[in-house]
């Protein structure tokens, strides 16, 4: 069983896991704007998911978390569609995190030509040992993933927290509202990704690259709902409400005060701001050691990220398969009390995609996963209207129409991203779905 700390830590590396990763907004936002970000949006997807995860976790004490919900408010067919999506997108983001973890290393230990004399055989060898080792581990108990997780979120934590306090002696708050380049082709020039294409080639508007900088908050601020696949973990629903608001808290507080602290603190400039760039202003502001304890903290957050996606997409597939969406097969659980079969096919997942750069798919990840958190969001509202006598031991308090109010901006921000996808994700999108329907 886990505890109110435990599942919180939970919670935060399903979502966040650190600032690690947030530099595509201040490259395609500039830092007036990547700020404004990190400090807005967050009450536009975070607080609202996380408070919709309380209300439906709560009510629906199952391992299929959003599945059951999307299932109980349109039936299997659509529960389906959104576990399939949700478990798409999140086994294929697991895969991303090793490849941040090289990027940090790069920036304070190697460059460019030391990139290429990685041996693709060496590099899937040791990420297939690290997996499976990994996927042990979390098969040995979600308590002691949880134990492992928060300690691990201490020392992950600890070299932004010296940032912050050795930085804000060095901060220059003026550096807070330099606005982004007014080049854009600079701009997509220093992002080396491809954003051409789509309804809305290149949008720009102010200097800011709208489809990478709402990508990346999208992505950073979002899967909380990840949480209610844990619920039935707990001895109650009174800790679950309690762990998804301090979840939100550790979010929102590990975001924003380390990037304010980096953006004033250094001499950095729009274009310096690649992947794994905080270890260079951590090496810039307090000093080499500091850098490479970031390399380090990083190293081990992406693990507390990997484990943590992996239990909360295994959990999921255990419940879908108590719902008869999958083979039984997934139902049972080790002698732990972990679903050994979810793990199994997640971690195999995790080992094709090995021979990939997957930077490029976080929009197409962003853009199923939107789906799948859409139908849950209209879910949530069609339990509201037609079960308003469902027991709900927690409840968002608000009147329906007042619900309809404050998720508005949530629902909106979300078609907006999606707006901004390029053709290859629609593509991508349509094939998912297709491949959904189909099984």
């Amino acid at each position: 069983k886990l505890g109110v700390i435990s599942l919180a830590v939970l919670v935060f590396y399903n979502v966040s896991g650190g600032p690690f990763g947030i530099e595509t907004a201040v490259r395609a936002g500039g830092n007036f704007y990547a700020i404004l970000g990190f400090l807005i949006m967050p009450f536009v997807w975070s607080l609202q998911e996380a408070l919709m995860t309380a209300e439906l976790g709560s009510t629906f004490v199952e391992a299929s978390g959003g599945v059951a919900w999307v299932e109980e408010a349109f039936g299997p067919k659509v529960g389906w569609m959104a576990g399939y999506l949700s478990w798409i997108s999140g086994a294929t983001d697991n895969a991303i995190y090793p490849v941040l973890f090289l990027d940090y290393l790069l920036q304070v230990f190697g460059n460019d030509d030391e990139s290429e004399a990685i041996n693709p055989a060496s590099r899937f060898i040791l990420l297939s040992a690290t997996t499976i080792f990994l996927a042990y581990v979390n098969w040995r108990g979600l308590h002691l993933i949880g134990k492992m997780s928060v300690f691990i979120c201490l020392i992950a934590m600890s070299p932004f927290v010296i940032l912050v306090v050795v930085g804000s002696f060095k901060v220059d708050t003026s550096r807070w509202f330099i606005l982004p380049n007014s080049d854009t082709d600079e701009t997509i020039d220093s992002l080396d990704d491809d954003i051409a294409g789509g309804f809305f080639p290149n949008f720009s508007t102010g200097g800011v690259l709208w489809r990478p900088f709402l990508n990346n908050l999208f992505w950073n601020l979002n899967s909380f709902d990840n949480g209610g696949t844990l619920v039935a973990e707990l001895d109650s629903t009174a800790p679950f409400i309690r762990a998804m608001m301090l979840g939100v808290v550790l979010v929102v507080t590990c975001y924003f005060f380390p990037l304010l602290i980096a953006i004033g603190a250094s001499d950095s400039v729009q274009s310096d701001w690649t992947n794994g760039y905080l270890a260079a202003i951590n090496t810039e502001v307090v000093g080499p050691w500091l850098g490479a304890w970031t390399v380090f903290a990083a190293g081990i957050s992406n693990i507390a990220m990997f484990q943590a996606e992996l239990s909360s997409d295994a959990f999921q597939l255990m419940g879908m398969a108590d719902r008869g969406h999958l083979p039984k097969i997934f139902s049972k659980r080790s002698r732990y009390g972990t679903p050994t079969y979810g793990l199994i096919l997640g971690a195999g997942v995790i080992v094709c995609m090995g021979v990939s750069d997957l930077d490029t798919l976080i929009e197409m990840l962003n853009f199923n996963y939107a789906i799948a958190l859409l139908l849950e969001y209209a879910a949530f509202f069609k339990l509201r209207i037609s079960r308003p006598d469902l027991e709900r031991p927690y409840r968002i308090p608000l009147s329906t129409f007042g619900c309809c109010i404050f998720f508005f901006p949530t629902i909106v921000a979300t078609l907006l991203v999606m707006s901004l996808a390029t053709y290859t994700t629609y593509y991508f999108a349509f094939g998912s779905w297709i491949t959904g329907y189909i099984v």
